[in-house]
C-alpha cells in the first residue's frame, strides 16, 4: 500500500493512500476518535479506479502522527488477539 502525506501542519494531517475501499479505514478512524487529544478524524473515498482514498486527522493536542501510530498498534494487537484465539481453538 502507497501512503502518502498531503498535506502537513502542528495539529492536522491529510494522508493518501491507494486504498479502494473502507477496509482498513474504517477501523483505523473508529480508533482515532476514541482518542480525547484527537477533534477530527475522517476517510474521504472518491471513485475507486481515479481517486486515491484521504484520511483526515486534526488534534486538540498533541501530533496526528502519534494518533495514527497509536491507533494503528491497537488494531494490529487486536487482530493479534483473534488470530491467536482461533489458533488455540482450531
Amino acid at each position: 500500500m502507497k501512503i502518502s502525506i498531503q498535506e502537513k501542519s502542528e495539529k492536522e494531517i491529510y494522508i493518501d493512500m491507494d486504498v479502494t475501499d473502507m477496509t482498513l479505514l474504517h477501523p483505523l478512524v473508529e480508533e482515532l476518535v476514541k482518542d480525547k487529544n484527537v477533534d477530527i478524524a475522517e476517510y474521504k473515498i472518491g471513485h475507486p479506479e481515479l481517486d486515491k482514498a484521504i484520511l483526515h486527522v486534526r488534534m486538540k493536542s498533541g501530533k496526528p502522527e502519534t494518533a495514527i501510530k497509536k491507533a494503528t498498534k491497537t488494531i494490529v494487537d487486536s487482530f493479534n488477539d483473534l488470530k491467536n484465539g482461533f489458533e488455540k481453538k482450531l
